[in-house]
This record gives structure tokens, C-alpha cells and sequence, in this order.
């Protein structure tokens, strides 16, 4: 299925971070950042704003990929479980609830295959 939500074009926030879609199909998207210095805050951990950059990005995807709509996060919950120095974060979103306005979603993000982070991320229908 090709569709204008598998992959990140242009000049967005996704691409200026590096972050890359791996997989996109029907209740599942998979993607993955490289961990960089500008990702980072001041005592060197991975910001926590990336994680939740990471979820409601791939949550919108999956959530606009399987309906056709047009999906906007308007509430994002990410707990963070382990610090992220370097290296690589995979995230992982499932659908929790499909609803006719509304989506949420779940995204665990993984460091060396440690869950470093969780969030849930509603979004709402706006077309």
C-alpha cells in the first residue's frame, strides 16, 4: 500500500533529528533514531522531549495510515525507565483503542533491547 504516511518527507522535525521509519502496515509501525549530541541534554542524556517526539510521530503515522484521516496527537504520556547516553532507540506503536474520532496509542521504545521508554498517545480526527 503506498501512502503519503510511510516515510518522513520534506523539511520536518523527523528528518532534522534523523529519525527513520523502518516499518509501517496495518496496527504496527516500527522506527529508529541514532543517538546524537544534539539529541541530548546538558548532563548528556537523551532529551526526554525525543522520546515523545518519537511516539507521537509514529503514533500519527500509524494512526493516519490505517484510517485515511488525517490524525493530530492532543495528548502524549511518556514515562521514561532507563537513561540513553548512545546508540540506537527502536520504537514500537500498536493501536490500543480504534475508535470513529479518536485513536490511542501505545509506543515502546527500546535501547540495546532495554524498554527505556513508554507512551501513550491519543489523537484526535480533525478530517
Amino acid at each position: 500500500m503506498t501512502n503519503k504516511f510511510t516515510n518522513f518527507d520534506g523539511d520536518n522535525l523527523d528528518n532534522y533529528l534523523g529519525h527513520e521509519m523502518i516499518e509501517i502496515k496495518e496496527n504496527y509501525v516500527r522506527s529508529k533514531l541514532i543517538v546524537k549530541d544534539h539529541h541530548k541534554q546538558p548532563m548528556g542524556l537523551v532529551h526526554g522531549g525525543i522520546y515523545s517526539t518519537l511516539a507521537e510521530t509514529i503514533s500519527s503515522y500509524g494512526a493516519n495510515f490505517l484510517d485515511g484521516g488525517t490524525y493530530v496527537g492532543v495528548n502524549n504520556n511518556t514515562d521514561f525507565l532507563s537513561s540513553v547516553q548512545s546508540g540506537e532507540i527502536v520504537c514500537i506503536a500498536e493501536p490500543i483503542r480504534i475508535g470513529r474520532s479518536y485513536q490511542l496509542w501505545e509506543t515502546k521504545m527500546y535501547h540495546e533491547e532495554k524498554l527505556c521508554a513508554v507512551s501513550k498517545v491519543r489523537l484526535s480526527k480533525i478530517k
